[in-house]
């Protein structure tokens, strides 16, 4: 929602440069549009899928495919976090909430209960809460993981023989990096 709000203001903003009387203000459509880019990578491209064979995280630079079997932990401190033998997955869509959600929701995390823990505890830290973003796909990862290891589907034992498969957005990094390149001389001409 936040991305649309901010592409219909620079539209806006857009159309207003053409009705300027300074031509040389057109060529704040370079940033402009620099920016949009870096706002669609940042704001509407993430996304998490959790299908049956694996966990497909897609953050702003790098898509990662975790197979079930590759998987070991799952954390909430700062984001949704993955962990696979060696290596942890930070996932873009789902980060922990921040001071204020915790203080709100310091009761009910204290009363949270013990299933809901990822821990030996009787607490439930906020991000672990299932009314936060990474509490809620926390939850969602856990309940399929654990469904998947009751049924028997997820092999134990394996996880340092998995692979998962890493697939950075070249395209993306590179129109990045040229939009931000050409928004300097943009600026200096406008």
């Amino acid at each position: 929602m936040l991305a649309i709000a901010i592409w219909a203001i620079f539209v806006v903003i857009a159309v207003s440069l053409f009705f300027t009387g300074r031509p040389t203000h057109v060529a704040y459509l370079v940033p402009l549009a620099s920016i949009s880019l870096l706002v669609w990578e940042s704001l509407w491209r993430p996304l998490l899928i959790i299908g049956d064979d694996e966990i497909r995280i897609v953050n702003p630079l790098r898509e990662v495919r975790i197979p079930w079997n590759a998987l070991v932990h799952v954390d909430t401190k700062f984001a949704l976090t993955l962990f696979t033998p060696g290596k942890k997955y930070e996932v873009w869509i789902a980060p922990s909430p921040g001071r204020s959600f915790g203080y709100r929701n310091a009761a009910a995390a204290s009363r949270g209960q013990s299933q809901t823990a990822p821990y030996r505890t009787q607490t439930v830290r906020p991000g672990d809460l299932e009314s936060s973003e990474s509490g809620a796909a926390a939850a969602l990862v856990r309940g399929r993981w654990q469904r998947l290891q009751s049924s028997g589907a997820i092999e134990s034992g394996v996880a340092d023989a998995t692979r998962v498969d890493i697939r950075w957005h070249w395209l993306a990094i590179a129109m990045i990096v040229v939009s931000v390149a050409a928004s300097v001389p943009a600026l200096l001409i406008a």
